[in-house]
């Protein structure tokens, strides 16, 4: 499988896993599946907005008709963090190729690109997909996205991590001024460099804990050294709601 690299706001890159070409083709037809249901549902109830004959009443059912399937995929990429039904079926989802969450100019470049690739010049995105490479149709490569596979959010119970008790003695006081999110962004390094043997991950992690902690310490191991700042976090707030109580 093919992999890009981003880089989160807390300067740790991570690799993740491109959409395939069949990943986004299922989701595609998914998605025009849904359309079609749409289109036969609404001209089943197409009586139910006046004559046939009416201009009006016919303006109004191709409005009725044709909004939502021109907009489909973009309300649900904005509203769905990237996702459209057949996206999430096939748990694949668009994020920018620089690690941020996706703007609704990037969502709308894609749409407005989709037009072309999919209706004016059909079989385009297909083309442009198998040429440009890192997971991008012309749509992407304007709008600086791409389309990746998804996981499930990690968890501390998918981490070799631990729960500590009282007894425990933590090895760096530095750790209780760590946030949630450095301890969050940790232990997914953890998981994700064991879980794929993603070396270089968790030596960049081991690097940019350190720099927070204000350790020069090169000698302990990488994933020894994570999971005990994890460790010592979680003591150190365990201990604050001891203290609390």
């Amino acid at each position: 499988m093919e992999n890009i690299r981003i880089q989160t706001t807390q300067n740790v890159r991570i690799d993740q896993e491109l959409a395939t070409l069949g990943d986004r083709t299922l989701a595609y037809l998914i998605d025009t599946l849904i359309m079609v249901v749409w289109f036969l549902v609404m001209f089943e109830f197409r009586d139910s907005f006046g004559s046939v004959y009416e201009q009006e009443s016919q303006i109004l059912w191709l409005f009725v008709l044709l909004l939502p399937m021109a907009l489909y995929h973009l309300l649900f990429e904005v509203l769905a963090n990237g996702q459209s039904v057949g996206k999430m079926v096939m748990k694949i989802r668009v994020i920018r190729t620089d690690g941020a969450q996706p703007t609704l100019g990037n969502f709308l470049i894609r749409w407005l690109m989709r037009i072309v690739e999919f209706t004016v010049f059909r079989g385009l995105a297909l083309l442009a997909f198998l040429i440009i490479g890192k997971g991008q149709r012309l749509g992407d490569l304007f709008a600086g996205t791409t389309v990746i596979r998804t996981r499930r959010r990690l968890t501390l119970q998918d981490t070799v991590i631990k729960e500590v008790d009282n007894s425990y003695i933590p090895s760096y006081p530095q750790a209780r001024n760590l946030t949630h999110r450095d301890v969050e962004v940790i232990k997914e390094a953890l998981v994700f460099g064991q879980k794929n043997k993603n070396y270089l991950i968790l030596a960049e992690a081991f690097v940019k804990v350190q720099e927070l902690l204000g350790l020069e310490d090169k000698s302990i191991p990488h994933i020894q050294f994570l999971e005990t700042v994890v460790k010592d976090f979680n003591y150190y707030r365990a201990k604050e709601l001891w203290e609390t109580e």
